[in-house]
């Protein structure tokens, strides 16, 4: 009796021992930075840090739309500052504008989870615009990123340009969007028609009813293009056929679309999946040749897991027989 209580308490010790080499071995390797602050531990503060993105030397044309970008990594609840270097006011704080011009603004957007954008945008530049532009990050010991802007007096010859994407095959009953991006040469286009097959589309049209959207508008970012989206619900046979956009400047583009009959559909499937498991293989394959390194260490980091979880199986079946022969 004596002896099986002794089993059972040494039983018991492996259990846990194992128990607790598992959990270890699944639990994430991230871990946060402390520090110990009148007797407590609080988390420690991260360094806010500029990210490389862009140009720092932009030179542009008079009247042209320029980015100044800034990125941001570890801000916190810290404030950014864009100012030029040769005007004693701040021309922003955070997102609000102080500078008494009309033609910047800060674009402000999140670039993942620690990561910030804080760019500057100045339209219509004029030679004036020209000078060096700092980001700052308000801090203990202030931290800036500067960029060289050059507006050119000569204005750019600019070029009007259209084109049109989407989806040139789609199945029966299913959704067409056609997006066409017009560009003037000084300014956006005023409007964008759509036709099909020589026929324009409007919503008067019966055959469009409850069906048609079209949506318009003029990106900030250059200030030039006129996108256009077209939206058809519930297409049908009746709808594959030459599209065309054509915009106020009467520049025009076309494509062609093609409605899949449930025959065609099938077809088309069974062609992608053989398509999808040739290239599926070939990928494998490139990636085995060209980083034997990566095959050689999942394959160690799988036999460590092997050897590891076949140790505990031996001790713990180990063990159970040994107490079943004491009993």
């Amino acid at each position: 009796m004596e002896l099986q209580r002794l089993f059972y308490r040494y039983y018991v010790v492996f259990f846990w021992i194992i128990l607790d080499c598992s959990i270890t071995f699944g639990v994430s390797r991230k871990k946060a930075s402390f520090k110990k602050v009148s007797g407590r531990q609080v988390r420690r503060q991260t360094i806010p840090e500029f990210v490389q993105i862009g140009r720092r030397e932009i030179t542009v044309h008079r009247g042209e739309t320029v980015v100044l970008k800034c990125a941001i990594k570890n801000l916190g609840p810290r404030e950014v500052v864009w100012r030029k270097v040769s005007e004693d006011f701040p021309l922003s704080i955070g997102t609000h504008m102080y500078a008494p011009v009309d033609e910047m603004s800060v674009d402000f957007r999140r670039s993942g989870k620690f990561k910030t954008r804080w760019d500057l945008i100045i339209k219509r530049t004029e030679p004036r615009h020209s000078g060096k532009y700092e980001c700052q990050i308000v801090t203990k010991g202030l931290k800036t990123y500067h960029i060289n802007l050059m507006v050119l007096p000569s204005t750019k010859p600019q070029r009007k340009a259209i084109q049109i994407k989407g989806a040139v095959f789609i199945n029966m009953y299913q959704k067409l969007n056609l997006t066409c991006n017009a560009t003037g040469t000084t300014r956006a286009p005023v409007a964008v028609d759509w036709f099909h097959d020589g026929h324009i589309i409007n919503s008067s049209d019966k055959k469009y009813t409850n069906r048609l959207m079209i949506l318009n508008k003029v990106p900030e970012v250059p200030g030039r293009s006129l996108i256009s989206n077209l939206i058809i619900e519930r297409c049908t046979d009746a709808d594959k056929g030459i599209y065309v956009c054509r915009s106020s400047d009467l520049d025009t583009t076309s494509i062609t679309v093609h409605i899949l009959s449930a025959v065609e559909k099938n077809v088309e499937k069974r062609n992608d999946n053989k398509k999808g498991k040739k290239i599926i293989g070939d990928i494998k394959n490139d990636d085995a040749e060209a980083n034997p390194e990566l095959q050689r260490n999942t394959v160690k980091g799988n036999s460590g897991t092997r050897q590891f979880y076949s140790t505990s199986v031996f001790i713990v079946t180990f063990l159970i027989g040994l107490i079943s022969t004491v009993r």
